[in-house]
């Protein structure tokens, strides 16, 4: 307005053309390439703007629908307007929050102080240019002054007019109007639309109305819809939501972070190291569904879908700012997920039960870490043994635990274990050698003891007399034959007796193996620094061949058997040892097998003439 003879008359802004501070179409390829995970998310940054406006303004904007309104035109691009009743922009807040990038502070001094605003940065309505070439808004302050046109384009150009009275909108608010995008005409259909601001506006408390050439649907402005139901009416809504039939669901609740939500326990059992995909939406607007680091590490059998006040959203508003709020949360929602489990396990054991067939690993990465929990979780918890699957309740029953520290150890004791009666687990799993560990600290009275390869033969019994001395007399007749291998030779009686030896070798053993094995293969640089690493790395190297005295073939190796007949039989006892307990072939290994082979052959061909 000016003063002209003492009489106030409007004062006229020609139209002017102004230019960004920045490099827009550069700014538009990072939001679509780099920030954004999808053109989609203009829905959101109008909504957001739109209720912001909303909560600026107070009392009955809060409560007035913003309209989203699709214009359909044959045989042109069609349109979207987004009107709310907000508080407006004057002709100075167009220029700073609508003309200059990331001006989230200016935007903070205009909106007011402690409101419960949604948004935090000053690049939403930049993602429009995602859909439109085009973005006009015309709006008008409820602190006075004329109404504004902006229309700004992704050229990097804009323009900026001050509206005569009666022109553009009567009352404060704003309306945003896109036309869509050659090629994107899609992403402003009625359709798409609708299952966009459902999407990510559909628990907002504050009404949204759609308008298209079919009607007018109301899509928001409704109660939390996990908000005072049960476990089967959770689950329900879960299926429907999120397309998954869930074993179970947990009630989240943490006012001091005004969150509330649901844990929905998944119906497979992911990997640990798989990445989080929980829904999370801040003050109701959602701000995506694969959010990760809002659970603990060990939570990996849930998903949540969570609202939240409290914590802040990255500049995509697709993500969560780590900090200490967060991180308070992450600990929240872990407390909440150990009662949960704590009342499971102590009044509903059935319910756990079905749980742990599922999620076994999961409970026990949270167990690891919680003796409570183990005391708790023992008499459901599985572990491998040699005797079947047990719990851990059910091993330490059998007297002292005793366990196999990696798989390939236990795969080369299990025979023997179970033919002996004795209870030898597998530890060789994640987690279950830690778990083992603890029982003692949580179980008074439990022993635990690690058991390697080479300690079996120890435990196995020796020959006694009078077959004692036949016995050693084979043992120094079949040591040259297995010396070039680095392997010992020795007699135990041990079950099953149709098991004729056992190869056993330990991390020293097999370490060695590992080296010769590589320096075989290897080229003369290689091979010669392999043999420099497996002479320092270890003084003890030698594996075991352990030859079963029950055994009849065995038995009668011990009598007047020439010696060539000897060291084949006892080259191929050896070559089976090795691949019953699964260990590689070295290259010379595989060489003898062949000869051994050939050998039998020959015998026998030459037994049946």
């Amino acid at each position: 307005m000016c003063i002209l003879g003492g009489r106030r008359c409007p004062l006229y802004i020609p139209r002017v053309r102004h230019s960004f501070q920045v490099d827009l179409r550069g700014v538009v390829e990072l939001l679509s390439s780099h920030l954004y995970s999808s053109p989609d998310v203009y829905v959101r940054e109008l909504l957001q703007n739109a209720v912001d406006a909303s909560t600026a303004r107070g009392g009955a904007a809060t409560r007035t629908p913003v309209v989203v309104e699709c214009h359909e035109r044959p045989g042109a691009a069609p349109v979207l307007s987004v009107e709310d009743e907000g508080i407006g922009l004057t002709v100075s807040e167009v220029h700073e929050l609508l003309a200059t990038i990331g001006s989230s502070s200016k935007r903070d001094t205009l909106l007011e102080p402690g409101q419960d605003y949604l948004g935090r940065f000053g690049i939403g309505l930049l993602s429009c240019f995602l859909v439109s070439d085009e973005i006009q808004v015309v709006t008008r302050s409820a602190r006075g002054g004329p109404g504004v046109s902006w229309r700004g384009r992704s050229d990097g150009t804009y323009e900026l007019r001050e509206l005569a009275e009666g022109e553009g909108r009567t009352e404060p608010g704003t309306t945003v109007w896109l036309t869509a995008r050659p090629g994107l005409e899609d992403r402003l259909h009625p359709g798409t639309v609708r299952d966009l601001v459902l999407r990510y506006a559909g628990l907002l408390e504050q009404p949204i109305l759609l308008r298209t050439a079919a009607g007018e649907e109301r899509l928001a402005g409704r109660p939390l819809p996990w908000l005072h139901q049960d476990t089967a009416g959770l689950l329900a809504w879960g299926e429907q939501e999120l397309g998954e039939r869930f074993l179970d669901a947990v009630p989240l609740e943490l006012p001091a972070a005004g969150l509330t939500g649901v844990a929905f326990v998944l119906p497979h059992s992911p990997s640990p190291s798989s990445r989080q995909r929980n829904r999370v939406h801040l003050k109701r607007m959602l701000l995506s569904d694969a959010v990760d680091g809002l659970l603990p590490d060990w939570a990996f059998f849930v998903r949540v879908v969570v609202d939240t006040s409290a914590l802040q959203p990255l500049a995509s508003r697709e993500g969560l700012y780590e900090d200490a709020t967060l991180a308070a949360v992450r600990e929240g929602l872990g407390a909440a997920l150990r009662t949960w489990l704590t009342g499971l396990a102590e009044r509903e054991p059935a319910r756990l039960q079905a749980l742990v067939r599922v999620h076994a690993l999961a409970l026990k990465a949270l167990a690891v870490h919680d003796d409570e929990l183990l005391r708790l979780f023992a008499p459901w918890l599985p572990v491998d043994t040699s005797l079947g699957r047990m719990t851990l309740t059910e091993v330490t029953r059998r007297g002292p635990v005793r366990y196999a520290a990696t798989t390939e150890d236990f795969s080369q004791m299990a025979q023997v274990a179970t033919a002996e009666g004795m209870c030898l687990v597998n530890a060789g799993y994640t987690y279950d050698e830690e778990l083992l560990h603890r029982l003692p600290a949580v179980l008074p009275g439990v022993d635990v003891e690690r058991v390697a390869p080479e300690d079996l033969a120890a435990v196995l019994r020796p020959v006694g007399e009078p077959d004692g001395a036949a016995a050693r007399s084979l043992v120094a007749r079949c040591r040259p034959v297995l010396q070039p291998f680095s392997c010992e030779v020795e007699v135990r009686e041990f079950s099953p007796s149709t098991l004729p030896c056992l190869y056993t070798a330990g991390d020293d053993a097999r370490f060695a193996r590992e080296i010769d094995g590589t320096a075989e293969v290897a080229g003369s640089f290689w091979g010669s620094l392999l043999d420099r690493v497996g002479a320092l790395s270890v003084q003890s190297r030698e594996a075991t061949l352990v030859l079963n005295w029950r055994h009849p073939v065995v038995r009668r190796l011990s009598g007047a058997v020439p010696e060539d007949a000897l060291r084949t039989a006892v080259e191929v006892l050896y070559l089976q040892a090795l691949l019953l307990g699964r260990h590689p072939l070295r290259g010379r290994e595989t060489t003898l097998l062949s000869g051994a082979l050939s050998r039998l052959i020959e015998g026998s061909l030459d037994g049946s003439r």
